[in-house]
């Protein structure tokens, strides 16, 4: 179980580290390190500071807030690095060791126990966590850790003792608190509300607790929830059934058949129950079409509601605003604050529409103010004065959640700064698009973007085929499976929307870049590992290897399918790559080019002879054979 966790503020250790420097002595002074829920920096800055307080512990070990700092230096580069890197090993490891270590020069401190059930969290054991309150149950670090415990126990006193403490100590910033009111007043009366993380979970509970506002709300954090006999517990408070649960939460796909069958058991439910805007990425894929956007969240309906009304009633009768046009405080997470600031736009633009359509011009003018501003905030504003200047009902696209890492890092250089995907775009990336459009109201696209299932018996007209047409665009088990069955637009329109989402990112690498369909030239260059002229990306050309295997997912020989290992399509990272990287230029899905119409590399169901790179293939629409891959080309560094 994943820990969720508020970084709480310690003093920053002032003692100066000196350097040497080709010969000069400059000397830098460690700093506060804070968790990235509350503070993200850049992960050369949490380097730095790794060094720097590690000389702190090196000059006295019993310096506890050296220790601290370390440790939450340490746990922020291994939340930073990408999932399964060597990085993260090597931070997990460090982090695990910083504890015993602490344990080791400070036994029986409040740090060593502090830092010791950090690294556990909720789902460890509680005794590190007793021992720290017994030393000091009002050290700032730990409240929220107790707030946690005492929920999960079902102490509900302690529970909001803490929270109430949380909120006198200052620790979460007068935005966060605000929006969780705001989220807290639009709800129907009894109703469940799913958050995902810290801050939209905190802000719930401190704001009730504290201000003894909505006490009749269950707030459900999605991590939380897994914990089995907390979620008897809430369950059998709230009056539901029991719920058994037999997927485990060691796998992701266990996690998710358990998320799923907690869902479905809420929404089937007697109570109305909403999903913050902040956690609407974990229930789009499965209930998109039944979250309807009412502020910042999204109800569940089965049969549908006039929620633009509910959006103007919550925004005109519920809502605090004030705090939106300036706040008069300080506190380290406001940056955090202004990202949650930037959940209203959905339904300010939705809002913005209905007072433009009525002519109530007053109300559009002091709603732009705070559209305009926000926009500014998370660095939108271009996309929003475009949508206030159209006259026809515009669509906010959502921010998507990318993992820019994995992105960036599956992006080759092909020449100057044209850079393409290692891998076919899949199921996964493709539907990660289309559920955005359909958050972001934006239907018309999402309809035409859709897959065209019926080409696989239209082209295959054989029984083996009709599965395909029902599992292979929804099924979890193809998510890593090229994306097929799409037209020339709907990969241009993929393109596109991948443009907007990178360039709205705020960690990217690259200041802009496009991302477009290659050409067949920079598809050749690529595919023939810098030569394009090659035909194939084979030594000797061979689609078998000394063993006798096949090299590439093709058709082995008129009607036969399975001699290379796959009857259809195979997963993207299948085979070897070229000299450069690339994986399956040849066979497997037959790649778009920025020419309309024209394919290349051939596909699962092509000979080889018709795959080489000196061939082309003419399609005139989606097919269950074709999909395509991504250039991004970098504008500005």
């Amino acid at each position: 179980m994943n820990k969720i966790l508020i970084g709480l503020a310690v003093f920053c250790y002032t003692t100066a580290f000196s350097q040497v420097t080709d010969g000069v002595i400059s000397k830098e002074k460690p700093q506060t390190v804070y968790s990235i829920a509350k503070e993200v920096k850049e992960i050369s800055w949490y380097e730095t500071q790794l060094k720097l307080w590690k000389a702190e512990i090196d000059m006295n070990n019993k310096n506890g807030e050296a220790w601290t700092n370390y440790y939450l230096a340490s746990r922020a580069l291994k939340n930073l690095s990408a999932h399964n890197s060597d990085e993260k090993k090597k931070y997990v490891a460090l982090c695990a060791q910083i504890v015993t270590d602490v344990q080791k020069a400070m036994p029986n401190t409040f740090d060593a126990y502090y830092l010791a059930y950090s690294e556990t969290g909720v789902g460890g054991p509680v005794e590190n966590l007793k021992k720290a309150e017994a030393i000091n149950a009002n050290d700032p670090r730990i409240l929220d850790d107790l707030m946690i415990r005492y929920l999960v126990d079902g102490n509900n006193p302690k529970f909001e003792e803490y929270a109430v403490k949380l909120f006198e100590t200052n620790e979460m910033p007068v935005a966060m608190l605000s929006w969780g009111y705001n989220l807290l007043s639009e709800l129907d009366e009894n109703a469940v509300l799913f958050t995902c993380g810290d801050n939209d979970t905190y802000s719930a509970w401190i704001v009730s607790a504290a201000k003894k506002f909505r006490k009749d709300v269950t707030v459900v954090n999605t991590s939380l929830i897994h914990i089995d006999d907390y979620r008897k517990r809430v369950l059998e408070e709230m009056g539901y059934p029991a719920l058994e649960v037999t997927a485990s939460d060691e796998t992701p796909d266990g996690w998710k058949l358990k998320s799923k069958a907690i869902y479905d058991h809420f929404f089937n439910g007697k109570r109305p129950v909403y999903v913050a805007t902040t956690a609407i990425e974990l229930f789009e894929e499965d209930y998109g079409d039944k979250l309807f956007l009412t502020g910042l969240a999204y109800k569940y309906s089965t049969s549908g509601f006039d929620n633009e009304s509910v959006v103007r009633r919550n925004y005109e009768k519920r809502y605090l605003l004030d705090y939106l046009k300036e706040v008069f405080a300080y506190n380290i997470g406001d940056l955090k604050g202004e990202e949650f600031n930037g959940t209203y736009l959905p339904s300010m633009i939705l809002l913005y529409q209905q007072y433009a359509r009525s002519e109530e011009t007053a109300k559009m003018t002091e709603l732009q103010v705070l559209l305009l501003k926000i926009a500014e905030q998370n660095g939108r504003q271009n996309e929003v004065i475009e949508l206030l200047s159209n006259t026809e009902k515009p669509t906010l696209m959502l921010s998507a959640v990318l993992d820019l890492k994995e992105l960036e890092k599956n992006m080759i250089k092909v020449k100057g700064n044209v850079y393409m995907d290692r891998y076919e775009t899949t199921q996964g990336d493709y539907n990660r698009f289309l559920q955005n459009l359909k958050r972001s109201g934006n239907n018309a696209q999402y309809s035409a973007c859709l897959y065209d299932s019926t080409q696989w018996t239209k082209k295959f007209p054989y029984a083996g085929n009709d599965p395909m047409v029902e599992l292979y665009h929804w099924h979890p088990a193809y998510v890593t499976y090229p994306v097929v069955n799409i037209s020339y637009e709907s990969a241009k329109a993929y393109c596109e929307w991948l443009t907007k989402q990178y360039n709205l990112q705020r960690k990217r690498t690259y200041t802009q870049v496009v991302f477009r369909l290659p050409t067949q030239e920079e598809w050749r260059t690529a595919a023939g590992s810098g030569n394009p002229k090659a035909i194939t990306p084979f030594p000797n050309n061979q689609i078998k290897n000394a063993s006798g295997c096949y090299l590439g997912n093709i058709q082995t020989s008129p009607g036969r399918y399975f001699d290379d290992g796959g009857f259809h399509m195979v997963k993207v990272s299948s085979y070897n790559p070229n000299e450069r990287g690339f994986f399956n230029t040849l066979g497997n899905v037959a790649e778009m080019t920025s020419t309309k119409g024209k394919v290349i590399g051939g596909s699962w169901y092509n000979l080889f002879e018709d795959c080489t790179f000196d061939k082309t293939m003419d399609i005139s629409g989606p097919d269950p054979g074709v999909g395509f891959r991504v250039v991004m080309e970098i504008i500005e560094e």
